[in-house]
């Protein structure tokens, strides 16, 4: 059954907000009111609870004995009701009565610490509770109740059913992720297409439409050129939520021979694919056509993944060695120690992983690429020199030891939707155990948790111990709803411990059930590998897979290299995206008129922009261009005008549009935004691209391949490296949409390869071999894929990129607002009180985005989740010693060892006041003698306290923020001797906590996704021992998740 709980992610503060009285359903300035105990009986009765509403002081009566049992402390457990009647607050002396429900108590502890759910002054939210000590505000409850399971009639009743939220923005509902297929090598994600565009071009075969022998080719290949990471480090990744419907796996390489004139050659080669589904559903339409959306079935399929036994393998070297630093202070240089002009960037820290593109004559130095850490004056990315090697060995260290080690790569990742048995291990605090969903599909509610009464005599859920063993069947995951969000869950059974510490059930004697279903998807399990059971084979499945969950690595692709022989070798990947959907026409055409999402300016060919200021006259667009709002920048003279940066006839030019009657278009435009269909007008057309049988508007972008490319008077393959890097070209030949058969179908007898017998007539050895391989590849027919309902396989083929990128976006220009950090700083949210630093962060990071890194919503609610952590909910730049004799110890080691200078700094009792002359006593004290301060009496404590968006803290902290400003900001600025600028020039604030966040590469982390994993990775980074990872967590989950305070940015 449903839990109250379950349910709270349907209670948002973008849905609804506090107003003592509130129901929960009636409706004020946009947002549904509710207050503490209508908050309570709404979760309740939602889950199945029969309980009439009572206020606080009715909960807190004895007619309430009738619905709830009173618990003791000691037995609290999630899901119990927790009261407070007139108690005054930690802080700020107020009367309370209030309730919730609480989500997480700890009754080992003295100050009775815990976490609840409630209608809270911000709207509905977590907060802590517990003594001064533990808990900002709301103080230890007065009384916790249980709610009857007698009154449960089941999963909710009419007359208090769980309320649908609050009509909210239709940007946003989150509906489907996307992510590009690969990663950089460091594992952050590209910003945007146009990146990806870049390191495709130098790939010489494999593109999109046109493939060897002038054949039809529906996808694109990425190979050990472009993404060298991909062959051993990096996998390729699922592009979008979806479902695994059939896959094969090689147990090894597959081999073809070819005999010579002179020599038999053995060419390895994998035709291991994974085949996904993705059911599309753009946002609703709740302005035109209230409700509708564009649908649109569609597929990605990966091909010629590594085979199953070379995951252990070390592959042959196809990219340069990589190191990470042992030793801190080695320098980095634009040329080797002593040259002519060259410049010293600075230094290298330990941990940097660095990249060896080339060995210096003298054996001594090396140019490496930073891929991760901190190296002065340089980006990730970017190249420099170091002593790298001294008599053939690491550079020593002053003590003679190396300076830095090689890296030794990591066990490849392997895929989750293998069939086969699959082994996890419980983490976290333990996992819920449900029964089976009905009906068993994706999409469908969870089962309710399984529960029996423990040997207390109290019905508890039914959760297995952390580091216990389950075992599932990859082949039976799927996508299910616990409120309004989706779980990997399967049938999993519980493998007994045969050593070590027993392992089982929590809080019950009882043995596991045979057979249960959980979540099997981090943070909540580990796991610890998956044997697949078939191989070489078209396997079914129905497997839920995410944006970017592992596909596979590149496997190796061995050719021939020419008509008598020889090899050519690459790693690689074929990826493709297409639909058999007859919807795709309405989908092209955006016919349910939806326009959130991302917005470009149309400028039809010929549109005249005006130079900007303090430029003259005009400048002309001759061709049709679109331009994605985002990247733009707003100009004011005093009307307002985009300025705008478009390539026009191979031409970089910039200019202004008026804001007013600009035209924009959507994203869901597609057919707007330049993609056409394209077809061949001869049905009986065989897999032979035929220009003469194309739409004009098609022969004319064909020629162009050749007048782009060598200009040998005919269109090649050969044509596609240099054609394509002409941009004009590329945006339109990567927005074609080609409808033709599948090049996966038709084996070598067919009438689609009839076209090979005469090309290769003179050569039968490579066309034997050739046809091989064609048959070896197919897999449409099987009766598999048949069974998926896929059709004849005549389908519509998109550019994977072009695809992506317009679904995913761009990191462009962003558009921060001073209500958004409100929202994040919730106690300023009806004040004023911090409206010019809070402009001013907002212009920073607006200004600077794309170079600060914080350029997209997941990295901006990253950031903000830990700020928010380290200066409080009024943004509070310079840290604030008021603390109590109790807070003072629990903070700070020095007053736990000295508690009598507790007591003469910190206030006494309820007197929240501490003198300016305590303030710095505190502050010498806590930080003396630590992170370059001196001791106590030096006066460092105080004089470095924390300030800034991070707290930057200690002298030492002070010394390297000031050899980074003047390094990344090229500004020389004392913060040693003038530590004060920190908080009094906000413009300083801001950019201490963006040195942090570059420093240490933060935003690498960030990009690898918004699970709680990925929170405590960043958070490990900023303060690894803190004891504040369930509140940093709990921020960005308000930000990213709940409030979704920068999706609009």
């Amino acid at each position: 059954m449903t839990e109250p709980l379950d349910l709270s992610s349907n209670y948002t503060s973008a849905n609804y907000r506090y107003k003592e009285g509130g129901d929960g359903f009636v409706v004020e300035n946009g947002k549904k009111i509710v207050d503490c105990s209508h908050m309570v009986n709404l979760l309740l009765t939602g889950a199945g609870y029969q309980v009439p509403y009572q206020n606080t002081a009715g909960l807190n009566s004895a007619a309430a004995l009738q619905y709830y049992d009173v618990i003791s402390p000691a037995n609290v457990r999630r899901g119990d009701i927790v009261l407070w009647i007139n108690v005054i607050s930690n802080r700020d002396n107020k009367t309370l009565n209030h309730t919730g429900i609480v989500e997480h108590y700890d009754s080992t502890l003295d100050s009775q610490y815990g976490e609840f759910f409630g209608a809270q002054s911000s709207g509905p939210a977590t907060a802590k509770f517990g003594a001064y000590s533990k808990a900002y505000f709301w103080p230890v409850p007065t009384k916790f109740l249980r709610v009857k399971e007698s009154t449960r009639t089941g999963e909710g009743s009419a007359p208090a059913p769980a309320p649908a939220p609050a009509p909210a923005p239709v940007e946003s509902t989150p509906l489907m992720n996307f992510q590009y297929p690969f990663r950089k090598a460091d594992g952050s994600q590209f910003k945007d297409a146009e990146e990806i565009f870049k390191a495709l071009e130098s790939e010489s075969s494999g593109n999109f439409l046109l493939g060897n022998h002038g054949f039809w080719h529906g996808g694109i290949h990425i190979t050990h050129k472009t993404a060298p990471q991909c062959v051993r480090d990096e996998p390729i990744r699922c592009i979008g939520d979806g479902v695994v419907v059939a896959y094969r796996l090689n147990e090894d390489y597959l081999k073809t021979e070819f005999e010579g004139s002179s020599t038999t050659e053995e060419l390895k080669y994998s035709n291991s694919f994974c085949l996904v589904k993705h059911d599309y559903k753009s946002p609703p339409n709740k302005e035109v056509v209230p409700n509708t959306s564009n649908e649109l079935v569609f597929y990605s399929l990966y091909m010629h993944l590594l085979p199953y036994q070379r995951y252990a393998d070390e592959p042959e070297q196809t990219g340069h060695q990589k190191i990470k630093m042992i030793a801190s202070g080695f320098k980095a240089r634009s040329d080797v120690a002593g040259a002519t002009g060259c410049i010293e960037y600075g230094s290298i820290s330990a941990g940097t992983q660095i990249e060896i593109l080339e060995e210096h004559s003298d054996h001594i130095h090396a140019k490496g690429k930073l891929i991760k850490g901190t190296v002065g004056g340089r980006t990730p990315g970017q190249d420099f020199w170091f002593a790298y090697k001294q008599n053939g060995v690491a550079y020593p260290r002053g003590d003679g030891s190396a300076s830095w080690k090689a890296i030794t790569a990591p066990e490849r990742k392997k895929p989750d939707y293998w069939k086969g048995k699959v082994r996890a291990i419980v983490t976290g605090s333990g996992l819920t155990l449900r029964v089976a969903p009905s009906p068993q599909s994706n999409g469908a509610l969870a089962g309710a948790a399984m529960r029996q009464v423990n040997s207390l005599g109290q019905n508890e859920d039914l959760v297995l111990c952390t580091n216990s063993v389950i075992e599932f069947d990859s082949g039976k995951v799927f996508s299910l709803k616990i409120g309004s969000k989706s779980y990997k869950m399967a049938e999993c059974c519980f493998v007994p411990s045969t050593s070590g510490t027993a392992t089982g059930l929590k809080s019950h004697s009882t043995p596991v059930p045979a057979t249960f279903w959980a979540c099997v998807e981090k943070p909540y399990v580990q796991l610890l590998g998956l044997i697949p059971t078939e191989f070489d084979k078209v396997v079914a499945m129905d497997t839920a897979i995410k944006a970017g969950d592992v596909i596979g690595f590149l496997g190796l692709n061995e050719t021939l290299a020419g008509p008598d022989g020889g090899v050519s070798r690459s790693y690689q990947v074929h990826v493709e995206i297409f639909s058999a959907d007859p919807r795709i026409e309405d989908f092209l055409k955006n016919k349910a008129a939806v326009k959130q999402g991302k917005q470009y300016l149309h400028l039809p060919a010929n549109t005249t922009l005006k130079s900007k200021p303090p430029l003259t006259g005009v400048v002309t667009i001759s061709n049709e261009t679109f331009v994605e709002l985002g990247k733009t920048v707003i100009y004011k003279d005093p009307e307002e005008w985009y300025e705008v940066t478009v390539v026009d006839e191979s031409e970089s030019k910039s200019g202004l549009l008026k804001k007013e009657g600009a035209e924009l278009i959507a994203q869901h435009d597609w057919e707007k935004l330049g993609f056409r269909v394209v077809k061949e007008s001869n049905s009986n057309s065989d897999g032979f691209l035929d220009p003469d049988d194309m739409p004009e508007f098609f022969q004319t972008l064909y020629n162009d391949l050749d007048r782009f490319g060598n200009r040998d008077q005919k269109v090649t393959p050969e044509d596609f490296p240099i054609a394509l890097k002409n941009i004009e070209f590329r945006d339109h030949w990567s927005k074609l949409i080609a409808y033709h058969p599948t090049e996966w179908k038709s084996k070598s007898d067919s009438s689609k390869w009839a076209r090979l017998d005469t090309l290769l007539e003179n050569y039968p050895s490579v066309l034997n071999h050739e046809k091989e391989r064609i048959d070896s590849l197919i897999f449409w027919d099987d009766s598999v894929i048949q069974s998926k309902g896929l059709g004849d396989g005549v389908l519509w083929h998109f550019h994977p990129i072009a695809f992506l990128g317009n679904q995913i976006g761009s990191r462009g220009k962003i558009k921060i607002t001073v209500e958004m950090l409100k929202r994040v700083f919730e106690g300023l949210k009806n004040t004023s009180e911090q409206d010019v630093l809070l402009a001013e962060v907002a212009t920073q990071l607006n200004e600077n985005c794309e170079r600060y890194k914080l350029d997209t919503p997941l990295r901006l609610s990253h950031f903000f989740a830990q700020v928010r952590q380290e200066i409080g909910s009024k943004c509070a730049v310079v840290e604030d010693f008021t603390y109590g004799v109790p807070g003072l110890k629990g903070t700070f080691k020095y007053f736990r060892d000295h508690p009598d200078e507790a007591t003469l700094y910190g206030y006494p009792g309820s007197n929240k006041y501490v003198s300016h002359e305590n303030q710095i006593a505190i502050a010498n004290r806590a930080y003396g003698g630590k992170l370059g301060n001196g001791n106590i009496s030096s006066g460092e404590g105080w004089k470095y306290r924390g300030r800034g968006l991070k707290h930057l803290t200690g002298k030492a902290n002070y010394q390297a923020f000031k050899d980074y400003h003047k390094t990344f900001w090229d500004e020389e600025v004392d913060f040693v001797g003038q530590p004060d600028i920190l908080h009094t020039q906000f413009k300083y604030s801001v950019r201490s906590g963006v040195y942090f966040w570059l420093k240490n590469n933060i935003f690498v982390e960030a990009d690898k996704g918004d699970a709680d994993e990925n929170v405590d990775a960043v958070t490990r980074i900023i303060n690894r021992d803190t004891d504040s990872y369930d509140e940093r967590r709990k921020h960005f989950q308000r930000i990213y998740k709940n409030e979704k305070i920068f999706e609009t940015v």
